[in-house]
């Protein structure tokens, strides 16, 4: 398969996929539109969120007025001050006056002086006036002929082919990996029936005939669904291939039921085992049907409660609680203190807690008729979809 990167997206941790050929790219992440960057694992650069665009700075609008009035009594203070000053001018006025008056009578003495000291005036040499002088007028001059201006060549402007603009980059769409799971997922629900469906399953050569044996003993056709959300996702460190787990809402049951779609070089494909399993509550009916015969279920397995295990164990057998995902009634079950199955049950349980495995049980008939349940061996320590 191509190389790709997988990534979270930095602003809502949707899981993102792209191919290696789009790293370091922009766009909007499709679950909740923020602008974001892809990785770019040459460079060195993780995906990361383009911050928003600062909003405009608001200019506050000029005031023509200043933002204050003086009061009654700064105005008082003004008017004072303004008439201080007038009465110290009107002082002043009378002063220039007098000075004014005393430097005109000393001019008018002086000048009387200085015309009695005056000595008679000499005649004074009368010279002829000169002759006017005439002005000649150059000789007119016809200006040449001006020549015939040379024509100028008009060169025809030719346009440029008009050139259709090219068409604005579209930014690639960044889509959630699990969309083309859930895609896959809805084509199996819908399918009329099992050989349509048998396209969208897990290892089709030895599924297709389980499929067609299922279908002669359930009826077969679409599967109603009211939603279909992700609940869990890994990735396969040996194929780098994703495994999504989703739950799917029906009227029978709104809580959901878990429905593994895994990643193949076919691309995504569905377990059709374990849907069946949980939808149709085999195990549920294996529980409640005849005795002495063998069948596989994918499991959660917890330890018994104390008051349970001292009245059912004994020196050859361990009891343990069986449940189904969709059956809320635990199922007490056997394994032999001898078994490999019992070091496994006795190491994932040891804290109290619980494990999920796919396992082999066997509905055994006591000599006095009743019925029990024994876990033969334990076929896989977790739901992973594998190859029978």
């Amino acid at each position: 398969m191509a190389e790709v990167i997988q990534f979270n997206c930095p602003a809502c941790g949707t899981l993102l996929r792209l191919p290696i050929a789009m790293a370091g790219i922009h766009g909007p992440c499709p679950n909740c539109q923020k602008e974001i960057i892809a990785p770019s694992p040459a460079l060195g650069i993780g995906a990361f969120e383009i911050p928003a665009p600062a909003p405009p700075q608001v200019i506050e609008p000029f005031q023509p007025f200043p933002d204050s009035v003086p009061t009654v009594k700064e105005a008082l203070q003004q008017a004072e001050s303004l008439e201080n000053t007038v009465r110290s001018r009107s002082r002043i006025f009378p002063l220039v006056v007098c000075c004014l008056l005393t430097a005109a009578v000393a001019l008018a003495l002086g000048f009387a002086a200085g015309v009695r000291s005056v000595p008679k005036p000499v005649p004074a040499l009368k010279i002829p006036a000169p002759a006017p002088l005439s002005i000649v007028e150059p000789p007119a001059v016809a200006a040449p002929p001006l020549p015939e201006p040379t024509p100028i060549p008009v060169t025809p402007i030719i346009k440029p082919p008009t050139v259709p603009a090219a068409p604005a980059e579209k930014k690639p769409e960044i889509t959630p990996v699990s969309a083309a799971a859930e895609a896959a997922l809805r084509a199996f629900l819908e399918a009329p029936d099992w050989a349509s469906r048998s396209a969208h399953v897990l290892f089709p050569e030895k599924v297709r005939s389980a499929m067609k044996a299922y279908s002669h003993e359930f009826p077969d056709g679409p599967t109603p669904f009211k939603s279909i959300a992700v609940k869990q996702t890994q990735i396969d460190e040996g194929s780098g291939n994703t495994l999504f787990i989703f739950f799917v809402s029906t009227d029978e049951f709104p809580s959901g039921i878990p429905v593994a779609v895994q990643e193949t070089a076919s691309g995504w494909l569905v377990d059709w085992r374990a849907f069946v399993e949980f939808r149709d509550q085999l195990f549920q009916k294996f529980t409640e049907g005849p005795g002495d015969k063998n069948d596989r279920f994918h499991l959660i397995v917890s330890p018994p409660p104390p008051e349970r295990t001292a009245s059912k164990e004994n020196d050859h057998f361990v009891s343990f609680l069986l449940n189904a995902p969709l059956n809320q009634t635990p199922h007490l079950a056997f394994v032999k203190k001898s078994s490999k199955t019992f070091a496994t049950f006795q190491q994932a349980t040891a804290s109290g807690g619980f494990f999920t495995p796919v396992l082999e049980v066997a509905k055994r008939k006591a000599p006095d008729g009743k019925t029990y349940l024994e876990v033969i061996k334990v076929i896989a320590t977790d739901w992973i979809p594998r190859a029978e």
